[in-house]
């Protein structure tokens, strides 16, 4: 036991008290309230007693400012469990949505009565979904669809629970064996319902209201029982703060069997079967990588920058491959995330002392915000053979696009190729599993939007290609050289 002197406070900017701030997610068990402000929705990020954080994608309009008073309103399944007045702390806009800091005005957060009526709401809410006849702006075939998919999903369940009980008595089946059996036969079913879901959902994406309720219908139904499963699960809550970060793109990568039980292992095998495209483009870009690297070995080092480059897997593979060229090449991977950064700089860094003695590679942190906006960082990094983003773009509006896509374009060296991914619009897109089963929001794009952005570039030769499941579509500029 500890004498009274012995007992230590806090040192430096720790000693001002700050009150415990929860994780929303923690704290509402996996269904976080909604926050509105002004006429936008954001969700609740986390939540102390004196004030909030919150999220939201890039679909927001209003604009917010630091120093600013606003009504703010925290409700669960439409029913307001807190309201009052707060102060904006803080503001901040990426291209993957905005992320606002409040402090409250009219009173502090009582704990104890917010997770009661939050309780409540959710009781009413299940109870409101037991009437005969629902009202509101969900269609009854997007209801219908819905009631599909959750009846698809638990009879999935339900087999792989009675097969396999008593397994370890010798009376069920191996839950490997299980396993095997039902991925055989789900892909083919889901595909067949995510089809559906994108035909349902694509009249009501230009009607605001709609959206909202249909993308809120959905979360309320069906997003529960796709999060048992981690690719949906981590999709879904953003734990980085942002969707598709390095660790989701590193599920698709490895493909392996993830989840505490074979029901959450299904789920997450067919949330890898939407995001496959995102394993298919990075084989595309990192063939793409050789190709360059080919080419230029003329004894000058190839010069390759990948912007948003998440866990650089493409890099990794390369430096890797025995059969791939052993010609100098210098990396530059660009990525905001400082996780992302490390994971790619460690498993990247030391193929090139081994492998690869030829090349390099270097690390920028630098915000997508501040790619934006161009910078003397872009300038410095001098210009290069080859420029790919292919996880990126398709977060933006068309404006910024088409004028990151030319500032890109700019830093060619004569000859270079910029590659720029960017979600197809094609019937299987993943439009639906994405925007409505985990609100997460993308510009999907055809041939036609993506040349648009290269008639200013002087110049160049422009084409588009997609990659083997046709859902990602890869506009490749050649600057004249």
């Amino acid at each position: 036991m500890l004498a009274y002197e012995d007992l230590k406070g806090s040192t430096g900017r720790q000693i001002f008290f700050r009150p415990k701030r929860y994780d929303a997610t923690e704290l509402f068990a996996g269904i976080p309230p909604k926050v509105r402000l002004k006429a936008s929705t954001f969700r609740l990020h986390n939540i102390s007693m004196t004030g909030i954080a919150a999220v939201a994608n890039q679909t927001v309009e209003d604009k917010f400012e630091a120093g600013e008073v606003v009504p703010i309103a925290i409700s669960q399944a439409g029913l307001t469990v807190f309201e009052g007045r707060a102060k904006i702390c803080r503001c901040e806009k990426t291209v993957f949505g905005s992320t606002i800091a409040l402090n409250l005005l009219d009173g502090v957060v009582d704990f104890h009565s917010l997770l009661r009526r939050n309780a409540q709401a959710r009781i009413s809410q299940q109870l409101a979904l037991l009437e005969p006849q629902i009202t509101g702006l969900v269609s009854a075939d997007y209801r219908a669809h819905c009631a599909d998919v959750l009846r698809f999903l638990r009879s999935y369940r339900a087999v792989i629970e009675a097969s396999t009980k008593g397994y370890s008595s010798a009376g069920g089946l191996d839950p490997n064996d299980a396993y095997a059996m039902c991925e055989e036969r789900i892909i083919p079913q889901w595909r067949t319902l995510w089809r559906a879901g994108n035909h349902l959902v694509r009249d009501v994406m230009g009607d605001k209201k709609q959206l909202e309720a249909t993308k809120e219908y959905t979360e309320l139904v069906l997003t529960p029982e796709f999060c048992a499963g981690p690719m949906w699960h981590r999709s879904y809550f953003k734990p980085a703060g942002y969707p598709g970060d390095f660790e989701i793109m590193n599920y698709v990568y490895d493909w392996q069997r993830e989840g505490g039980d074979i029901y959450a292992q299904l789920l997450h095998r067919i949330g890898l079967e939407v995001a496959e495209c995102i394993g298919t483009r990075m084989h595309v870009v990192r063939k793409i990588i050789a190709d360059v690297v080919r080419a230029r070995a003329n004894g000058k080092p190839a010069r390759v920058m990948s912007l948003g480059c998440g866990s650089a897997r493409e890099v990794q593979l390369y430096l890797e491959d025995q059969a791939a060229p052993d010609a100098p090449v210098e990396f530059t991977l660009v990525d905001q995330e400082q996780a992302a950064l490390a994971y790619a700089y460690e498993k990247s860094y030391p193929r090139t002392l081994a492998e690869k003695p030829g090349a390099k590679v270097r690390a920028l942190n630098v915000s997508f915000t501040e790619v934006l906006r161009g910078g003397q960082w872009l300038d410095e990094i001098g210009p290069q053979d080859l420029i790919y983003s292919v996880g990126l773009i398709d977060y933006l509006i068309d404006r910024r696009a088409r004028a990151l896509a030319t500032r890109l374009f700019e830093r060619l060296a004569p000859g270079g190729l910029l590659i720029i991914g960017n979600m197809n619009e094609v019937e299987l897109s993943n439009l639906w599993p994405m925007e409505f089963l985990t609100d997460w929001h993308l510009f999907y794009r055809s041939d036609k939007d993506m040349l648009s952005w290269t008639e200013s570039m002087k110049g160049q030769r422009a084409w588009t290609e997609t990659e083997p499941t046709d859902r990602v579509r890869l506009l490749h500029v050649r600057k004249d050289g």
